[in-house]
């Protein structure tokens, strides 16, 4: 548990584990959005000062929820609490287990609780006057971001990679013959694709995904691998091909068409969307507010 102290809210100190905590949670909210793992790597520098701030927001949140005595029933802690059970299959005894685990006991483990629920609370109240969004709203923001709700073409693709020892001539002749065998008995049906992966690949996703790269859309892949893995037909294994890694044979397993949605498709999407696009701004113009009147210092 990392303890280190990144800023002070009013003398009391954030630690960095609430702001790697934001960081995972905005991490698995770009990733639900489908944002790509390269392009996360490429904002995590911004995300990471974005974690800081909503750190910051949250005890400034807490610190409010303090100050306003917002009242926590036991029966709406009890009733948190059971959410939690829930999570792990009804076993009370697992949750114990895992929260002790984190060094932590499960009396303050629920005063935790009972603090989320009245910053819970607290945000409820300064988006009691959020409204839904109309549909004037709705059909602006359709029209000005169709390209944001646009899937481009993308396959579903597993790969075996050789890499030869060296460049030379008679190292990439060795690498090519021992991948054109393996490709012989994928072909011939004497083993499988995924067998195959496991045992031979040099790409790391061989033993641990049977040689799948998942879903993946046009330039995120060198070139010459790009271009057989959409063109191939669908479940045929590729002739050998070279890249700057190596040899690869390709074998594609799924592919979708890129379309741009009518609004109908997505109306439930986009509404959700702008609704908690106005709820996020209510509470961040009440944290800027908080934050005016807090003496906010980062280590």
């Amino acid at each position: 548990m990392d303890n280190k102290i990144v800023a002070t809210v009013n003398g009391e100190p954030v630690l960095q584990q609430a702001v790697d905590f934001e960081l995972q949670r905005l991490i698995h909210l770009y990733q639900q959005q489908g944002m790509p793992e390269q392009q996360l790597r490429l904002q995590l520098d911004a995300l990471k000062e974005k974690a800081l701030e909503q750190a910051i927001g949250t005890k400034l949140l807490i610190n409010e929820a303090k100050r306003l005595n917002i009242p926590v029933s036991n029966e709406e802690l009890n009733a948190q609490f059971e959410r939690y059970v829930t999570q792990f299959g009804g076993n009370r005894e697992r949750l114990e287990k895992a929260i002790e685990a984190q060094g932590m006991t499960v009396e303050a483990f629920k005063q935790e609780l009972r603090q989320g629920v009245s910053i819970n609370k607290l945000i409820d109240q300064v988006c009691a006057a959020v409204t839904a969004p109309t549909e004037e709203e709705i059909n602006a923001h359709y029209e000005a971001h169709q390209d944001e709700y646009t899937t481009e073409d993308r396959v579903l693709a597993q790969h075996i990679l050789i890499k030869p020892n060296t460049d030379s001539v008679e190292d990439k002749a060795v690498a090519k013959a021992k991948l054109d065998e393996i490709r012989a008995r994928i072909v011939a049906g004497e083993s499988t694709f995924e067998v195959e992966a496991k045992a031979h690949s040099d790409c790391p996703s061989g033993k641990s995904n049977g040689g799948s790269l998942g879903w993946f859309g046009k330039g995120m892949m060198v070139k010459p691998f790009e271009e057989v893995a959409f063109t191939i037909p669908l479940n045929e294994v590729s002739d050998v091909l070279e890249t700057q890694f190596g040899y690869h044979i390709i074998i594609k397993t799924g592919e979708e068409k890129g379309h741009t949605p009518e609004l109908a498709e997505i109306y439930d999407k986009v509404q959700s969307f702008l609704f908690h696009a106005k709820r996020g701004q209510a509470v961040s113009d009440y944290v800027a507010g908080l934050r005016t009147k807090a003496d906010v210092t980062l280590s």
